[in-house]
């Protein structure tokens, strides 16, 4: 297939796009006045734990969109309280990232206190900001934060069981680091700002080698058989070699950054792009094999469901096609921009949008998607019966 051709739209795209994007542009120093939040959402059992845009993280009944217990409103100001990335849901405990700079862990399904560590940086009047969200290995959590550095901490029970940790070791990026690490067989993997992929060993926070593109890395890695990917703001696409950090393909097709992690199923890697489409591409050589136009940027990572595969868009639709050949099947339209990373059980998407709803849609085995409920955290009746169903 030849690679899509490039459009006048992509500019457009990209002015529009994202408080975060122009804070990048606008140097190391910047803030966000107002964090809008875009957390993608976790499924344990018959609960979806999900940050919302009210600033706090909540545990829905997944059936009904009601609330299984009282929200935990995160602790810092109430203008620094956002989730950006996708918490992470480990036996009973559920770690996030606050852009209020502290690092959370919740026991699950009650939200209660399991610890808190706050991010903060000697002679700085605010705390550091982590828009990624953690990962675990083993006991060991990991968070890159906007000061640059990887964090790395070990957690501990004493024997009262009250739970504390300590920090292991950290791993100094020259820019802001807006992904979240991953970790496979002892080796820590995480994008920089600073236009690198590092490899970082687990056990002491040593660099093991590092990737270098042309432009910053908000992209959170994807690892594969041995293959790390992850896509750039210089708009293209990487292959390398987790061994060594050798490039081993990159495509170039896309015409605009890339933010979402990309998705690993089968013999192909899903990337999302900035310029508004999702691309398929072979794993092994990096050849596109179809993308999938959508009308506005895509933040948030894919989802398969079926044999079909679901993406949010800025255009304000659930897009799903075939994952065979990138064909639509269906969308919904729900006149809202959706940035937030999908969650499937089943056959449900869960995903939250700009209007800080956040919503359950059933798709059929035909594609077509049904809207099971919608939860506003910030009104009094979250799940309002009745309403007009956006599809």
């Amino acid at each position: 297939m030849q690679q899509p051709r490039k459009t006048s739209m992509t500019k457009k795209f990209t002015l529009a796009i994202l408080p975060l994007l122009l804070v990048a542009l606008g140097g190391c120093a910047g803030r966000i006045a107002t964090p809008e939040g875009w957390s993608g959402g976790v499924v344990g059992g018959d609960t979806l734990y999900v940050g919302t845009r009210a600033g706090d993280v909540r545990a829905l009944d997944i059936q009904n969109g009601e609330e299984i217990h009282a929200g935990f409103t995160l602790v810092g100001e109430e203008a620094q309280r956002g989730v950006y990335g996708t918490p992470v849901l480990v036996d009973d405990t559920l770690y996030f990232g606050g852009y209020d700079g502290v690092l959370y862990a919740r026991f699950t399904p009650s939200l209660d206190k399991k610890w808190e560590e706050p991010l903060y940086e000697e002679g700085e009047d605010e705390p550091t900001r982590i828009v990624g969200g953690p990962t675990l290995a083993g006991d060991i959590v990991l968070v890159g934060a906007d000061n640059g550095k990887v964090y790395a901490f070990d957690q501990e029970a004493d024997d009262q069981q009250r739970w504390s940790v300590s920090e292991r070791w950290t791993f100094q990026t020259g820019n802001k680091v807006w992904s979240s690490p991953i970790e496979v067989d002892g080796v820590v993997y995480a994008t920089s700002l600073d236009k690198n992929l590092y490899a970082i060993n687990l056990e002491d926070g040593s660099k093991l080698w590092q990737f270098t593109t042309n432009g910053a890395i908000a992209s959170t890695p994807a690892y594969d058989e041995g293959t790390v990917y992850f896509g750039s703001f210089d708009s293209v696409f990487y292959a390398v070699s987790a061994l060594d950090g050798t490039l081993r393909w990159k495509f170039d097709g896309a015409d605009s950054w890339y933010w979402g992690a990309p998705l690993v199923h089968g013999g192909d890697v899903y990337a999302s792009s900035l310029d508004g489409r999702l691309y398929a591409l072979d794993k092994r050589t990096g050849a596109l094999r179809w993308s999938l136009t959508t009308e506005g940027p895509i933040v948030g990572s894919p989802a398969v469901i079926f044999d079909m595969i679901a993406i949010g868009s800025d255009d304000g639709r659930l897009h799903i096609a075939r994952i065979s050949d990138g064909n639509p099947v269906d969308s919904c339209n729900m006149r809202t921009e959706i940035r937030s990373s999908l969650a499937v059980k089943e056959d449900v998407v869960f995903l939250s949008a700009k209007d800080k709803s956040i919503r359950a849609l059933r798709v059929k085995t035909n594609g077509n998607p049904d809207e099971e409920w919608v939860h506003q955290p910030d009104e009094d009746n979250p799940v309002q019966r009745g309403r007009v169903e956006d599809c």
